[in-house]
């Protein structure tokens, strides 16, 4: 963490261990947030249909889509628990981000409603899961066992 008052003492800038840096009004306390940033190493990223944002996942779990028009982060979310990012992309078809983890785990979240997580499937594989492809009907998985697995989008269960 980091605090530096302004030449002329009205405003502290305050840049935090989280990634964030705050402009903090010093006759009010006030505060805005002026950017934004993930605090661990990337480990994977993706563009979804077009190029005006990307979505990126980082060692900390910490899954961001960012817009490239704007230059600024619109959507910020984590796993329910502590666990290290390793894959992500967004689906053909309606945007969700679908991520992969350390643990095995493939986890969904909406970044238009904003709400933090959809769904999960434990144990998609055994150890992480290293690639991720989604469409309407389909979710392709790769994983650190080298195995390929296919899975409903509708129902969330493995085909293949």
């Amino acid at each position: 963490m980091s605090i530096n008052l302004s030449i002329d003492k009205q405003e502290l800038i305050v840049g935090t261990i989280g990634g964030k840096i705050y402009r903090v009004l010093t006759n009010d306390l006030s505060f805005l947030l002026h950017s934004d940033s993930h605090a661990g190493g990337l480990k994977d990223l993706s563009f979804g249909k077009d190029s005006d944002s990307f979505v990126a996942i980082d060692e900390q779990g910490c899954i961001k889509r960012w817009d490239l028009s704007e230059y600024k982060s619109t959507f910020t979310g984590y796993a329910p628990k502590a666990c290290q990012g390793v894959s992500i992309t967004v689906a053909k078809d309606d945007a969700t981000i679908m991520t992969g983890w350390q643990d095995g785990f493939l986890r969904c979240f909406d970044t238009v409603t904003r709400k933090t997580m959809l769904w999960e499937i434990a144990n998609a594989h055994r150890g992480a899961v290293t690639a991720i492809y989604a469409d309407a009907n389909y979710i392709l998985t790769g994983g650190q066992d080298g195995a390929v697995r296919v899975w409903s989008r509708q129902t969330n269960k493995l085909l293949i």
